[in-house]
């Protein structure tokens, strides 16, 4: 495990060239410069609350929302806040001394996640301000919330640091124009996943959010692939996509979709299945 200053020394280097994710857009981050993430090296954060619609293992969360991502998907429904509202946060220390102040008036949460958007593009200041958090006698949790579009190599710099993942698997590789038409997104993600879940003991979790019209080509590929590489990860399938677009043409999930892939999933055998953040048959 690498000291917070050599974890520090490492990002700032990467983020004069950033290449934190497949894109490796090149930007000096340090100098202002934004790719295609849109951030800079200045933390991004537009809200951070206690959450209790989280995956049932997870709540109550506090989770905290980081402004842009390394993928376009055309349906998110997060990015119109990206770059809104950004709130006062520079110092990682100050940050997580104000987040202990805050759990001391409210109740410590049952875990802490960092979220998005995409929360490893601003991984220099998630991992510090985690360290602190630790440092201060925060002993619950740390989850990296994340879509899994990043370099394998950052996670040698989480050890010690983040606890566990909630994964965002969201399409196969057939179907990237999910992501935006990120054609190595798939590959990224499944061997991100994988290494992952083996090298860290935290209670991981895979989310695969059901998109209107591709159960055979997405879902099924997916609930297959995790019960051979990763049988034991808690799968959460959601059925609750929406299309916040003005000119969306299926704006939720149909009946039929939801029903089909909830048959999917339960009868893949898998160990430890979620529908809609809750067990089944427990």
């Amino acid at each position: 495990m690498k000291s917070i200053e050599e974890i520090t020394k490492i990002l700032s280097n990467r983020l004069q060239s950033c290449d934190l994710c497949p894109n490796r857009c090149g930007c000096n981050r340090l100098l202002g410069q934004k790719g295609l993430c849109n951030n800079t090296d200045t933390p991004a954060i537009y809200q951070h609350f206690l959450h209790a619609g989280e995956e049932i293992t997870l709540v109550p969360a506090f989770i905290i929302n980081m402004s842009g991502c390394s993928l376009s998907c055309p349906t998110c429904s997060e990015s119109c806040r990206f770059g809104k509202n950004i709130l006062p946060v520079i110092c990682a220390e100050k940050y997580a001394q104000a987040m202990v102040e805050y759990f001391k008036r409210h109740g410590m949460p049952k875990s802490i996640e960092w979220i998005g958007g995409e929360p490893s593009t601003q991984i220099h200041f998630v991992l510090e301000t985690s360290w602190y958090l630790k440092k201060l006698g925060v002993s619950v949790p740390i989850y990296l919330n994340t879509n899994a579009y990043f370099d394998v190599a950052l996670l040698d710099l989480m050890h010690g640091i983040i606890d566990g993942f909630v994964f965002d698997l969201k399409c196969s590789e057939s179907c990237q124009n999910i992501t935006g038409g990120f054609s190595n997104y798939y590959n990224t993600a499944t061997q991100v996943i994988t290494r992952a879940i083996n090298e860290f003991e935290g209670g991981h979790i895979l989310r695969h959010l059901v998109m209107p019209g591709h159960v055979e080509c997405c879902t099924k590929p997916i609930i297959d692939w995790c019960r051979i590489h990763i049988p034991n990860v808690i799968f959460n399938l959601m059925t609750t996509f929406h299309d916040f677009r003005p000119d969306a043409t299926i704006f939720s999930l149909p009946d039929c979709d939801a029903a089909k892939s909830i048959e999917l999933a339960k009868s893949a055998g898998l160990t430890n299945l979620m529908i809609n953040g809750n067990y089944i048959n427990r």
